[in-house]
């Protein structure tokens, strides 16, 4: 028997996969703006400080625990959500304001995970049948 909050937690799995890989994409984009691989122009970039270095190494790293997180959130939520948090957070203390749009995603996407976790301690008591 499946009750209503198993089907509700079954349904936001996909959804926080999908929420994970678009902060996934926009992360590993930021990613390749702060180790300058790329450039997406304008006045700002040209003028402003650029990351580089080991701040950009530190966000390409925090982009693969975002990456590793939206993969894993179908299968584990716990860890997908840990592991989009790391890479949200660390991402944004990495290299700030470039990273303002795909850790929000990120982290939408990591709370909706803690939502789909299970509770063993709300169904049944311990060692009673399901």
């Amino acid at each position: 028997m499946i009750r209503h909050g198993a089907a509700l937690q079954e349904r936001l799995r996909p959804t926080c996969a999908v929420l994970g890989g678009v902060g996934a994409v926009l992360s590993v984009l930021a990613a390749l703006v702060a180790v300058e691989a790329t450039s997406m122009g304008g006045i700002f970039y040209t003028l402003g400080y650029h990351s580089g270095g080991w701040a950009g190494a530190v966000a390409f790293l925090m982009a693969l625990c975002t990456v590793g997180g939206a993969i894993v959130v179908r299968r584990s939520p716990a860890l997908g959500s840990a592991l989009m948090y790391i890479g949200g957070c660390g991402g944004f203390l990495a290299c700030g304001g470039i990273w303002l749009i795909p850790g929000i995603i990120t982290l939408i996407a990591a709370n909706l995970a803690l939502w789909a976790i299970h509770d063993p301690f709300k169904d049944d008591p311990a060692g009673a049948p399901a």
